[in-house]
Parts: structure tokens; C-alpha cells; sequence
């Protein structure tokens, strides 16, 4: 939405995640919704037998067990023939898709919707390291789309702190090209936590949201609104700028405007919702003055009651 008021980037790292949040997520866990196979993605130490390179247990050679797993060395100290069985590993693969168009530049709420929805992926990130699952991250707007590939290294944090906090929002929306990139690139299926106003036109966002949960990977929807662009709270001339249209202005008399804008406003948010709703996708609304550790929280809350009901 064309806004009057000032720039503001993010802070410094410290401002992305605070000793204060961490506490307060440390207790929390990540798991995806979505089954695979008869696994629930984000469990770290799967009972399911696979090939991967921790040991469990060695078992008796039956007929139809592949003869790459049987460990020739046991089977010539006992003189029968054993297989070797192994952990499969299954973390969690989650990339963080972050909005740093300029309309992420309003900041009415206290703090810019930028600055809010990198406290999220900052947080996100922290939270998924922690349990030792790989995180990646997509900053994108027309001014540059910034890649980091998933990893699960303790260095990872690190780069995303610096990525979110050394690139300001700037430039027109390009969150549907990022989102067919990962159609495109293919990879292993995980999470796709998209995080934006969700202000733009949505038919081809949507369209790759699609083809994203088609392809298997579970979408979260975190959608950051702030306080002015919901309320429209004027009653008076205003001159409205366009933050991703440079020289774009706008003299507008609100006062009859301001219902119709309302209405609007409530429509669009009512129909991603519904939107989201209708394909078992999780939409998470805030307004930039909430608390993001306690969004976090709640709706960790939630997923985590969503899995005890299974």
C-alpha cells in the first residue's frame, strides 16, 4: 500500500534475536505436518531401518536382503552370514522465504514489517539449528534475490543474522519469482515458510504456493500486517507515496475513502484465509506491534496439539 511515512531498514543483529527470545524458544520444536511415508518430517532419530551411515544393529541375513548390507567381517568371525541395519536420518528441511520488498519498509507498528519479519526467520532459523535440522533462506524483491542454500551447521545462523540484517527492504515485490525458483530447483521436500505482508496481487503467488505443496513440501503463511495499513486511521489530505514505484505520489482526501479502504483491506486478508484454509495451509497473522517470540509460541502451541490428536 502507498504510505506516508519514513524509511527504516533493519536493526543491527542484535535486534533480530535477543537473548530474551531465545529463551523463549529454546523449549519449543519445529515439526512438519505433513506425512512422508509413514514419518513425521522433523523427527530426528527414526526407528525406520535405511541406509544411512549410523549403525544401529546387525540382523540375520534372510533371502531378498541385499547383499550390498551384509558386513562381510561379522559374518566371517561368527561363521553365519549378518546384515547391517542402520538410523535413517530424517531432519527436517526448511527454507524461510523472506519479503524485503519496499512495502516492508512501513513501520508504523513500532518496528518496520522488515524488521519484524526478520525477527521471524531469525527466530524460525535459531529454532530449526537447535534441533540440529537444515535451514536455508530466500531474500527477495527486484532489487536482488539473495540465496543461501539449507544447512545445518551452527555457522548457518550466523549468515542468515547477517544476510537479513545487511540487506534492507528495497525495490518492487518479486516473491513469485522466488517461489518458482523453488518450484524449479526441485531439492528435498520440507518446509516453505513464506514470511510478508501478503499486500501485492496474489493469483501467481498463489499459483507457485500450488505447485509448491503439490510437489510434497508443507507451506506455512506468515503474514506481518501493520497497525495504518489496516486501520487507515486518516481524516484528512494525505499525500500517499509508492515506496516500490520511486516518484510515485498520491493527494488523496481519506475521509471518504476510509470505509471503502476497510472493506477492501478485510476482504483481501478474508480471502487468504480462506484461500489458505481450502489447501490445508497455515496462515499465521500479526500485526508488527505483537511480540514475534509470542506468535512463535502459540503457534508452536497449535502444531504441537495438531500432532497429539494423530
Amino acid at each position: 500500500m502507498p504510505t506516508p511515512t519514513p524509511n527504516r531498514t533493519a536493526g543491527p543483529l542484535g535486534e533480530l534475536l535477543t537473548p530474551e527470545a531465545r529463551d523463549a524458544l529454546k523449549h519449543l520444536e519445529l515439526f512438519a505436518r505433513r506425512m512422508a511415508q509413514g514419518l513425521l518430517y522433523g523427527a530426528h532419530r527414526s526407528r525406520r531401518k535405511g541406509v544411512s551411515t549410523e549403525f544401529d544393529h546387525h540382523k540375520l541375513y534372510q533371502p531378498g536382503d541385499p547383499l550390498k548390507h551384509v558386513d562381510w567381517k561379522a559374518s566371517a568371525r561368527h561363521d553365519t552370514y549378518y546384515v547391517k541395519r542402520h538410523i535413517e536420518d530424517t531432519a527436517l528441511t526448511v527454507r524461510l522465504v523472506v519479503d524485503r520488498s519496499a512495502s516492508m519498509l512501513q513501520d508504523s507498528g513500532g518496528a518496520s514489517l522488515y524488521l519484524q519479519a526478520s525477527r521471524v526467520a531469525a527466530s524460525l532459523a535459531y529454532l530449526i539449528l537447535n534441533q540440529r535440522d537444515l535451514v536455508g533462506l530466500v531474500l527477495g524483491s527486484a532489487e536482488e534475490v539473495f540465496w543461501l542454500p539449507p544447512r545445518a551447521v551452527e555457522a548457518q545462523l550466523v549468515r542468515i543474522l547477517q544476510a537479513l540484517a545487511s540487506r534492507g527492504a528495497a525495490g518492487a515485490d518479486r516473491l513469485e519469482f522466488c517461489l518458482r525458483s523453488l518450484v524449479e530447483r526441485g531439492g528435498r521436500l520440507g518446509v516453505i515458510a513464506v514470511i510478508s505482508d501478503f499486500t501485492f496481487e496474489p493469483d501467481a503467488v498463489r499459483r507457485q504456493l500450488s505447485r509448491l505443496q503439490a510437489q510434497g513440501h508443507e507451506v506455512i503463511l506468515f503474514q506481518i500486517r501493520d497497525p495504518r495499513e489496516e486501520e487507515f486511521p486518516f481524516s484528512r489530505w494525505v499525500r500517499f507515496r509508492d515506496r516500490e514505484t520511486p516518484g510515485r505520489e498520491f493527494r488523496v482526501d481519506t475521509v471518504p475513502l476510509r470505509r471503502l479502504y476497510r472493506e477492501e483491506y478485510q476482504a483481501v486478508m478474508a480471502e487468504w484465509r480462506a484461500w489458505a484454509r481450502k489447501y490445508d495451509i497455515h496462515f499465521v497473522s500479526f500485526q508488527s506491534s505483537g511480540s514475534v517470540s509470542a506468535v512463535l509460541a502459540e503457534y508452536m502451541a497449535f502444531r504441537e496439539g495438531l500432532l497429539g490428536k494423530r
